[in-house]
Formats: structure tokens, sequence, C-alpha cells
């Protein structure tokens, strides 16, 4: 049975896409089957794997449109530019369905979890929901959703870790609130320069305030590549710099996350 990790901070630019995408991808090249659902109405996950843009029929838009009834979600999963990998598109529209949503609540906040869990969760090794930089309906529908939580931050932003503390606070209500088994599963640093004093304060902040093991050891490198990346459509860092420390990082991450898996089985049972 998949493992659903939602990807999420409320701060901006701390690298949700750049995790999702890329870790997403250094495990599918592991043969791991893995699922990839674009919640953010940015739609970067998407632009950055699907293969063939104009081949979307379906999307997370008609997931979550309340006046749609979706019934076969396998009309919404595409394959992607790495084999072993799939993804759940978006498009820039679903934003609009935020009030929509709202009028709905609460049982809007279970949109997701009813589609997914009830239909694909057992046919992928883990899914990942790449979130947008909110507290939204849509973090929430991922939260409500998933089986535990990645909250990646910026090693050169002090104001990230505010995001880890909103997304920390969020899902002690979303426990409350729909889903009880919802675990924290670790911070992941991202955008790391050893050169830059305030990173390194920043990163003993991190283990100080979160402690060992609620932080990857594996760290992410600050790269222009990755940033190129973000803009630049059917491309991961495995696609573009095999070779690079920003590559190897991610094979790291992999690792790291499957061994997490590895000594945490009982997450994989949860239905």
């Amino acid at each position: 049975m998949g493992v659903i990790s939602a990807i999420s901070n409320y701060k901006g630019g701390v690298g949700k896409t750049i995790t999702a995408v890329n870790l997403s991808a250094a495990l599918a090249i592991k043969k791991k089957k893995i699922l990839l659902i674009d919640i953010d109405p940015q739609s970067d996950s998407t632009r950055a794997l699907i293969q063939n843009p104009s081949s979307i029929n379906k999307n997370v838009y008609n997931l979550l449109d309340p006046e749609e009834n979706i019934l076969d979600l396998q009309d919404l999963i595409y394959p992607t530019i790495h084999k072993n990998l799939f993804i759940i598109p978006n498009i820039t529209e679903t934003s609009g369905l935020e009030i929509p949503l709202a009028q709905k609540f609460p049982d809007s906040n279970l949109y997701l979890r009813n589609a997914v869990r009830d239909n694909v969760k057992n046919n992928f090794d883990y899914i990942f929901i790449d979130c947008p930089p909110t507290l939204s309906i849509f973090v929430s529908n991922a939260l409500h959703c998933a089986d535990c939580v990645i909250i990646p931050t910026d090693a050169g932003s002090g104001n990230s870790l505010e995001g880890v503390r909103g997304v920390l606070d969020l899902m002690k209500s979303i426990k409350i609130s729909g889903n009880p088994q919802l675990k924290f599963l670790k911070i992941l640093i991202n955008k790391i320069d050893r050169r830059k004093s305030a990173h390194k304060a920043n990163i003993d902040a991190i283990f100080n305030r979160f402690g060992n093991n609620n932080t990857f050891k594996t760290t992410i490198p600050t790269s222009t590549m990755f940033e190129a990346i973000e803009t630049i459509t059917k491309s991961t860092i495995f696609t573009k710099e095999a070779s690079s420390k920003g590559a190897q990082s991610f094979r790291n991450l992999g690792k790291e996350f499957l061994n997490y898996f590895e000594k945490n089985k009982d997450i994989n049972n949860q239905k």
C-alpha cells in the first residue's frame, strides 16, 4: 500500500516544487512506482514533468470542482518525462475553486482524500502532493489526504521557519477534524550555501529547534540549475545535470526517504 506524503510550507520560495519533482524522479529512477499530485494552481510540477501538455483533458480542477463527479481517477493520471513517474496535473484556473470549495466546507476538505485513498493508493509505492505556498483549502485537502508531511525550508531565510510552525499548527487541527493518523515526517533544508554565515546559523537553528530525528540528514545545495528548471518545461535535475551535486543530493534524499519507511512500516499500512 502506497504512502502519501504532502510537501508543504506556507512560505513561498522554499523549494516545495523542486523537492516534489526531484524526489519523485529520484525514487522513480530507483524503480519505485510514483504518483505526484500537483495541487498548486501555479502548476509548476505539471510544467516540469508532463511530456505533452496538449494531451491533458482532465486534471486537479476536475477532481476538486464541486460541480463535477469524477468516477475514474485513472482519467486524470498521466505519464511524465521519467519512467515509473506519473502525475495528476493542474491548471491555473483551479485557483478559482477556492470560493466554491469554501461554500462546501467542511465536506470539501475530504474531496482529495476520498478520491485518492479509495482509488489509487494501492497502485503506487509512493504518492507525493505538491502544495501551494498558502494555508488554503487546497493545502487542507492535501493534509486530509496525506499519511505524512515533509516541510521544506530555505537555509537562507529565517522566515521559512515560521512556515514550518504554520504547517505544524494546521496539522494539529486536521488530526482533530478528519485525519487523526497524519504524521510529521521531517524538515528538508533546501538552498544551502555553506559559505554564508546566515545559512549556517539558520541550519543550526533548525536542528536545535526541531532535533535530528525531525530533520533530514540530507540537505539540498543552492543551484542556478534548480532555478532554471522551475522555468523550463519538461526537465528535472536528472535530465539536465545528472552528475551535479544537486542530483547527488536528491539521490541521497531518496535513499534516506526509503530507509525511513523501511524502519516505519506502520505508516505504509494506513487506510
